[in-house]
């Protein structure tokens, strides 16, 4: 759950640096999301397999 939250977070501060910035920043604002969003899905993943015992 935390690291599902840490997700959210980051991608919450991409998405305040697209809305900041102008120019090429975006394209790092956008990166800074999409890294927020995969940690977001393994977070999801990894409590899935927790939940039918294939990982401890």
């Amino acid at each position: 759950m935390r690291l599902s939250l840490l997700g959210v977070s980051i991608s919450l501060f991409g998405i305040a640096w697209i809305s900041a910035s102008s120019g090429s920043s975006v394209s790092f604002g956008l990166g800074i999301s999409f890294v927020g969003l995969l940690i977001s899905l393994v977070s999801c993943f990894v409590g899935e397999l927790k939940k039918v015992n294939l990982l401890k």
